[in-house]
């Protein structure tokens, strides 16, 4: 379902990115105005040209797309905090804000200008340091590079091993899975005399003795 952008059809547009980063133990939101601004009750902090973020890929169908969220002019200082607060797998989620030329955002048609653009987890961070010699002064910056959900349900792992054990811890009461390995180390010789089997243990089977071979057919 397309969403109209009445914004857009300005002569002037005017946008802001906004930023909000999420886990089980804490939740950040910021943007990249010069101020902080409040969207219902979310205040997001005004971090300016600090704060960066890489193109959004938009096409027709969905797409596995990954976004970088550069955060520059970090004091050296706060890096240990960064690195304790347990950011990789957080939620990244952006929205696109677009203003007037007082920074606040539109209302037009009494709906108000405010559009998610991507939901992602943020699988990576990068943290790089530099040394400006003119100020003898030590700066950081922090990449974090997302994945998009669509990545992560494309790399998630499906499916259930069909083994007795496996089975009941998920289905405790179900039996339908008793008699694999029982099958699993059987030998059936289709159209053919049956012979006897290999005293050898067969891959599957829970002794050294293979369960009897079964004949289909004379």
């Amino acid at each position: 379902m397309s969403t109209t952008i009445a914004a857009v059809s300005s002569n002037a547009i005017r946008y802001i990115e906004f930023v909000k980063l999420s886990n089980s133990s804490f939740t950040d939101t910021f943007c990249n105005a010069p101020a902080n601004i409040t969207v219902g009750s979310v205040t997001y902090a005004g971090m300016g040209s600090y704060m960066g973020v890489s193109e959004i890929q938009s096409d027709m169908k969905s797409t596995s797309t990954d976004v970088k969220l550069t955060i520059t002019g970090l004091n050296p200082a706060n890096i240990a905090l960064i690195l304790g607060a347990n950011i990789k797998g957080s939620t990244l989620t952006i929205w696109r804000g677009f203003t007037d030329s007082n920074n606040q955002l539109l209302t037009i048609g009494g709906v108000l200008q405010f559009f998610q653009r991507y939901q992602g987890i943020i699988n990576n961070i990068n943290i790089t340091e530099g040394f400006d010699e003119q100020l003898r002064t030590r700066t950081a910056s922090c990449i974090m590079s997302s994945a998009s959900m669509r990545l992560v349900l494309d790399s998630r792992i499906a499916g259930i091993k069909t083994n007795p054990s496996n089975w009941r811890f998920l289905y405790p009461n179900d039996t339908s899975m008793d008699r694999v390995p029982t099958i699993a180390s059987t030998y059936f010789n289709f159209g053919n005399t049956a012979s006897t089997g290999s005293t050898s243990k067969v891959i599957g089977s829970t002794s050294t003795v293979p369960a009897q071979i079964v004949k289909f057919g004379n």
